[in-house]
């Protein structure tokens, strides 16, 4: 083993360790002793990474590139570092000249299409995933990977088609079963309940499988009416989800309490702060399944509204510029106290760029984060023009659908009903003071009267935004094709529908700890 090949090993062998001073002397003198070799600076772009100085990881890559320009995952490297930098334009163009460069190399392709699909260029990762599987017909991994792309561009029929084969040829993908559940309503001549069952009897599976599968079968039995069989599924899949996650609801709302008391009446009436006069971003908030998508679906139908899906960008920008002001970490409750002292124009500037180029191209961008609902006043601040809509719906019903969807890594208050109703009823708390606060800001849209009275309930939301309706947005399913992410993915694809509406009446003995705490709902 020459001297550079061993250098290289024990780097990646202390990263791997997590043994940063190894890695550091050890990436030094790759540098030093081989500076013309491309791996070293490669190894130089990981470590800063690893250090977190994401501009020394990009001018690192850059300098392998310049010397080895010709292989592939030194060029996908750099297109994680422009990513890490916010770089987006260079990005786009590095994904869009990559995904023409002809590719015989399978995870190539599925990394390029992970790199696109991250810069929300879905049919692209499509495409890249669809010819990975040509070189790799047998891997299970490729066929979920394609299917999940599928899915965000409403393709659902092959969506299915390829889980079926991810789990042919790994029975054990649960995140495979999961996903295949969602992707329709099941039939009684056509579902996967037995095999779900099944599964759940074997002893090879982790938690998280288990919690997947519980889910997945509660989906199924719920689509099949068997209300009682699907509500014991989803109790014992969210109580095992609870017991694996660490979180302590009262930060939460000690949070949610200090945004009122320091963002009061008071100080908006004495607030006269110069914000960004930008009239592009619509922000949708709410909290999780109040059916946000669907009126963000409609706003797409008209074509001078972008989707930019949901995007944490806004408190990413004012946690940035906090923490630089403060020159110190902050816990939440100092951060909430910090921002009163920003300068709201910079902030929504900031948000503005943090955007760009994936927002821009059209007169307005819906920003559909739920969350968003913590920072309505200061997005106001911000964004003086921005539009802010809240969609809300029957508490009873909305409890219910954020308690039986299995997050990602997001609500940690969902999985237990006791948690769910109070940090529910602190949101209605912020909710409501926030309109008591910014009288005529904000736009309620009430999901009921939205699927019930569409064409009413749609022209209002539009003549709020100030765009023109026509009756395609009663037609959204046809004619909004931009891309959807969200856990609402799949409903999206259909026509309008009411189902869901009082859908909690088929578990009143389950769900009696909702109806208790919300007795206007019932």
């Amino acid at each position: 083993m020459t001297e550079a090949a061993h250098l290289l090993t024990t780097f990646y062998q202390a990263v791997g360790q997590k043994n940063p001073a190894t890695a550091a002397r050890t990436v030094q003198q790759l540098i030093t002793n081989f500076p013309q070799l491309a791996d070293s600076w490669l190894a130089a772009s990981v470590f800063a990474e690893h250090t977190s100085q994401l501009s020394k990881a990009l001018q690192a890559i850059d300098k392998a590139v310049t010397l080895s320009p010709d292989i592939p995952r030194l060029q996908l490297r750099r297109l994680h570092c422009l990513q890490r930098c916010h770089q987006t334009a260079a990005a786009l163009q590095l994904a869009d000249h990559l995904s023409q460069t002809p590719a015989a190399d399978a995870d190539f392709l599925s990394e390029l299409a992970l790199q696109c699909s991250q810069l929300q260029r879905y049919k692209q990762a499509a495409r890249l995933y669809q010819q990975a599987l040509a070189l790799q017909p047998d891997n299970a991994t490729l066929y979920y990977n394609y299917a999940t792309m599928l899915r965000f561009c409403g393709q659902l029929a092959t969506a299915e088609q390829m889980l079926d084969k991810a789990i042919d040829l790994q029975p054990r993908d649960t995140d495979a079963w999961h996903l295949r559940s969602s992707l329709r309503k099941q039939r009684t001549d056509n579902h996967h309940c037995a095999g779900l069952t099944a599964m759940l009897q074997r002893q090879d599976l982790s938690p998280k499988q288990r919690v997947q599968l519980h889910y997945a079968l509660a989906k199924e039995l719920e689509d099949l009416k068997q209300y009682p069989q699907s509500f014991t599924q989803l109790q014992a899949g969210a109580t095992l989800r609870r017991n694996h996650i660490n979180y302590q609801l009262a930060a939460d709302l000690a949070v949610m309490q200090e945004i009122q008391q320091q963002f009061d009446q008071d100080f908006f009436r004495q607030a006269r702060p110069q914000g960004c006069d930008n009239p592009e971003p619509v922000f949708i908030v709410s909290m999780p399944r109040a059916g946000s998508t669907l009126a963000e679906r409609m706003l797409g139908c008209d074509p001078q509204v972008q989707l930019a899906g949901e995007l944490n960008n806004f408190a990413t920008q004012l946690s940035r510029l906090a923490q630089l002001q403060a020159e110190k970490k902050l816990d939440k409750a100092a951060l909430v106290q910090q921002t009163k002292k920003l300068d709201f124009a910079m902030l929504g500037q900031a948000y503005l760029d943090s955007t760009r180029p994936l927002t821009g191209r059209q007169q307005h961008f819906v920003d559909k984060l739920p969350l968003n609902f913590l920072y309505v006043g200061l997005i106001h601040l911000a964004l003086p023009r921005a539009r802010i809509i809240h969609v809300q719906r029957n508490p009873i019903d909305h409890c219910y659908a954020i308690y039986k969807h299995l997050f990602a890594d997001a609500y940690p208050f969902s999985y237990q009903l006791d948690e769910l109703v109070q940090y529910y009823q602190a949101y209605q708390a912020l909710m409501a003071h926030w309109q008591r606060c910014l009288p005529g800001v904000i736009h309620t849209v009430q999901y009921e009267e939205l699927v019930s009275q569409p064409a009413q309930s749609s022209q209002a939301l539009y003549q709020y935004c100030g765009l023109p309706w026509n009756e395609h947005v009663l037609q959204f399913h046809q004619h909004n094709q931009q891309a959807s992410t969200t856990g609402s993915a799949s409903q999206v694809r259909q026509p309008l529908y009411n189902s869901s509406v009082a859908r909690w009446r088929c578990y009143q003995t389950e769900l009696a700890e909702l109806v208790s705490a919300f007795p206007d709902a019932v």
